[in-house]
């Protein structure tokens, strides 16, 4: 189990790097920093995926995070690089008492790989 814990661990830290340098290189590319009103609706919209993992409800910020990617701001994959990065620092216990488990922050990298016609992985 600590095996397919550590390989499991490992697809994320990749996948979630990946996408991390992806989605910033292309957001400074274009410039959206330099934007203050982009700064401000990032921040709080961040804030309320914060708040939402901070109480325990996950699920709920992840639907939100995915109902925003649909819209293709790039914003939104950049703060979605940020939250899985964040979900894949929590213990197991902060995971399990969300009712969330690893599995599903790859299949939430994989999930939005697909909503932007990358294949990285498929575990």
């Amino acid at each position: 189990m600590i095996e397919s814990n550590d390989w499991l661990l490992k697809q994320i830290n990749v996948v979630s790097e990946f996408l991390q340098k992806l989605f910033t290189d292309m957001e400074t590319s274009r410039k959206l920093n330099e934007n203050e009103q982009y700064q401000k609706d990032s921040f709080e919209f961040e804030r309320l995926l914060e708040n939402l993992i901070e109480e325990d409800r996950i699920n709920d910020a992840e639907n939100i995070l995915f109902e925003k990617l649909e819209t293709n701001n790039l914003m939104y994959a950049t703060i979605a690089t940020r939250f899985y990065d964040k979900l894949k620092g929590l213990s197991d216990e902060k995971l399990q008492k969300s009712n969330y488990s690893r599995d599903e922050i790859l299949q939430g990298l994989n999930d939005m790989c697909d909503m932007f016609g990358l294949e990285i992985f498929k575990g």
